[in-house]
């Protein structure tokens, strides 16, 4: 993790990304384990789990596409448009898999 030793104010946005993709990322597997311990009760869980893993997508895909100038600044935000289509993907079988637990 960064450490920003110039600012007065330690919560910087980088370490708030940090922060909340660590947050999300236990969060997918604690869903993930307790949805998979009994599948027949916990089945509504799984469109959880996909909407939480696309929102953890999404959150490591914004720095790197707010990323700077420079040298490799391309290949950084390509790799960001990548994250949001993988999270968009997770997106559509989040909704998938709730309209299909919803019928």
């Amino acid at each position: 993790m960064y450490v920003n030793r110039t600012k007065k104010n330690p919560y910087t946005k980088q370490m708030v990304f940090d922060v909340l993709s660590a947050v999300v990322g236990l969060a997918v597997i604690v869903v993930g384990i307790v949805s998979f311990i009994d599948p027949e009760e916990n089945a509504w869980m799984f469109p959880i789990v996909f909407l939480l893993a696309a929102v953890f997508q999404c959150l490591l895909g914004i720095p790197r596409m707010t990323g700077g100038y420079g040298r490799g600044s391309g290949r950084r935000k390509a790799l960001g448009i990548g994250l949001f289509f993988i999270a968009g993907v997770l997106l559509i079988l989040s909704v998938v898999g709730a309209l299909c637990l919803w019928r």
